[in-house]
This record gives C-alpha cells, sequence and structure tokens, in this order.
C-alpha cells in the first residue's frame, strides 16, 4: 500500500462526501487559517482559504474562537454540516450549502442546575457528527466524562442528554470510567449509530443506538503485534491515536486508528462480525532510501459508495498524506 502527499502545513483534517466521485477535505494551517480543497473528476483542486474561524452567539452577538478538530457529516442535498467545540465549551455548527460556506453558530452548551439556576458545563473534547435522512446526531465528552448526546431533527435541536461512562470489569466488579479522548461516530444505514474512542486501557471502544435503544459501552479489543522476547506469541499493544470511522451500507463500519509503531489500522464489520486490526502501513520519504514516516495526527476518512474508502493521515515529516480504496489499496498518481 502506498499514500501521496497532499502538502505541508494541514493539521487536523476532515474529509467528508457529498456525491459519489466527490471529497471535501478541509484542514487547518499553522495561523489558524481554514483551508480546504475538493477532490472532482480523479484529481484535487488547488487550496482555498476561508480565513480564521469565529463563531458568532446569534442572541448576544458575542464572537469566539473555534477550536480544532472540527466534525463533519453531508446530506444528499450536497449540504455539509460542521461542528466544533468553543474555548468556552459551546457546541457550534457551521453549514456549507454548495459553494457557499456559512459562519459558525452558537448552539450552547449541557448545563446544570443550581439553586434554580442553570449553569452550563461546557464540552471538555471536540464532537463527533453523523447524518441518518434528515436527523443529525452530535456527541461529545462532558465536564465528569460522561458521553453527552443531541439531535437534529430537521427543524430543531433536542436538549443534551447523558448516555453515561464506560464500566471496566475489574475481578468480580466494575468499575465507571470517564471518557478522556475524541469520539468518533458514524451511522450505517437509517436506524444504526455507532460511537467510537479509545478506552483507558487503550482499547477500541464502542457504543451503539439501534432505532429503539443504546447499547452499554464493549471492547473491541486491541491490535496484536509479537511478543519482543517470544516473536510467536503476539500480545495486545494499546492504540496511540484516537478513531475514525465511516459506513458505506448497513452492513459496513471502518475504523481506523494509529498503532503503536505509528502506523494506520484498520479494522471493519461487515454484518456478522469484526475483523482483526490489520495495519495499512505508513507513508514513506522520497528519499533514495525511503524510510517510513510515521503518523503522528488526527486520522480522517470518509466514503462516497460501496467498495469505496478515502483514509488521510499527517505523518512526522509535516505532510499529510491520503490512501484509497476501490476493492484494494492504492494510491493517486
Amino acid at each position: 500500500m502506498r499514500w501521496t502527499s497532499l502538502g505541508s502545513d494541514l493539521f487536523c483534517p476532515v474529509a467528508v462526501s457529498r456525491r459519489p466521485g466527490e471529497i471535501t477535505l478541509c484542514a487547518r494551517r499553522a495561523n489558524g487559517e481554514r483551508v480546504y480543497r475538493e477532490w472532482n473528476g480523479g484529481r484535487w483542486s488547488r487550496l482555498h482559504s476561508l480565513g480564521v474561524p469565529i463563531a458568532r452567539n446569534i442572541e448576544s452577538g458575542v464572537t469566539m474562537p473555534v477550536e480544532w478538530p472540527l466534525a463533519a457529516c453531508s446530506s444528499e442535498a450536497s449540504r455539509i454540516d460542521l461542528f466544533a467545540r468553543s474555548s468556552d465549551g459551546d457546541l457550534l455548527r457551521a453549514i456549507v450549502s454548495g459553494e457557499t460556506w456559512g459562519d459558525f453558530e452558537c448552539l450552547g452548551a449541557p448545563a446544570t442546575t443550581i439553586g434554580g439556576v442553570a449553569v452550563p458545563l461546557g464540552l471538555v473534547t471536540a464532537p463527533a457528527a453523523c447524518r441518518m435522512g434528515d436527523r443529525i446526531d452530535v456527541l461529545a465528552v462532558g465536564q465528569t466524562g460522561e458521553l453527552l448526546h443531541t439531535t437534529w431533527d430537521g427543524s430543531k435541536w433536542s436538549g443534551f442528554e447523558s448516555l453515561g461512562l464506560p464500566t471496566l470489569q475489574l475481578g468480580h466488579g466494575q468499575r465507571s470510567v470517564p471518557l478522556s479522548g475524541p469520539l468518533a461516530a458514524c451511522a450505517s444505514g437509517r436506524h444504526r449509530l455507532s460511537v467510537f474512542v479509545r478506552g483507558s486501557r487503550g482499547d477500541l471502544m464502542m457504543k451503539q443506538w439501534d432505532g429503539a435503544a443504546w447499547s452499554e459501552f464493549v471492547s473491541l479489543g486491541w491490535p496484536q503485534v509479537p511478543d519482543d522476547i517470544y516473536p510467536a506469541i503476539v500480545v495486545p499493544t494499546p492504540l496511540t491515536g484516537p478513531p475514525a470511522a465511516c459506513s458505506w451500507g448497513a452492513d459496513r463500519v471502518d475504523v481506523f486508528a494509529r498503532g503503536p509503531g505509528g502506523e494506520v489500522l484498520h479494522k471493519w464489520w461487515e454484518g456478522r462480525e469484526w475483523s482483526e486490526f490489520v495495519s495499512l502501513g505508513m507513508p514513506v520519504s522520497g528519499d533514495a532510501e525511503p524510510e517510513p514516516l510515521a503518523s503522528t495526527g488526527v486520522i480522517t476518512a470518509c466514503t462516497w459508495g460501496a467498495q469505496r474508502l478515502d483514509v488521510f493521515t499527517r505523518a512526522v515529516d509535516g505532510d499529510l498524506y491520503h490512501a484509497w480504496w476501490d476493492g484494494r489499496w492504492s494510491h493517486h498518481d
């Protein structure tokens, strides 16, 4: 498998597809500038600048900075919804309609009531988002480490609800463990929603909505590597980065994360069971004697239809790299 460089000075990428054969890739530059480029007709466009993103509170008119990374989901009407967290923990949203990129607006934050007064608590991680028809689900981690959830039903937003904490089995008992890392979410079909996070032990954790109820968090395990002393024996090793997820249909979910050696790992569901973690390797340098370049930043992934996956990662040389799968892993010339 090979990776293609998309250039340097691109951080915290988020990728989403609005139509078959198209990808919109949004990223941050070192100066905070938001830029995007699009894949269409078999090639990438030039970079377009959107300036440094600022969010506005509609009621007060107060502006606030937008934190990275962003989350994105798309609709069949070629619309993209972008979500972010403000520095104060508010949920922010911007809409991309056609070629028009809207400004970020503040949607508020979860709150608790103390003495009859609503006290905002704020989000502590960047949100994750996915779309099922007219419905948008947004998930993030709250101040006490619980999973928070809000939905858009096509006309209005619900309030935030807590989906609780994962539990860790300790001997004959269980202990609740706060979430601490970024989330990934994807919809598979019109009724199933999967949320992924790196667990406290470095394993891949998942929670699902089946159209009627939420499951508990379950562990999907760890990547297995040969033991240093007895290579014939494999041992579990922790993931070293947060997951990314996408789905092209009701019976398919693909999850990507960074492995212990800086490689990009892939795990998938095909309707019956989860695969093992499979290494997609690393980008390599263009030197006369190529060297592997470990992944260091956020991994993002998207799909525009069955049998198509696009994965992006930033490597130690500072470049953003892209690989794709259409039945086999390849690269763009």
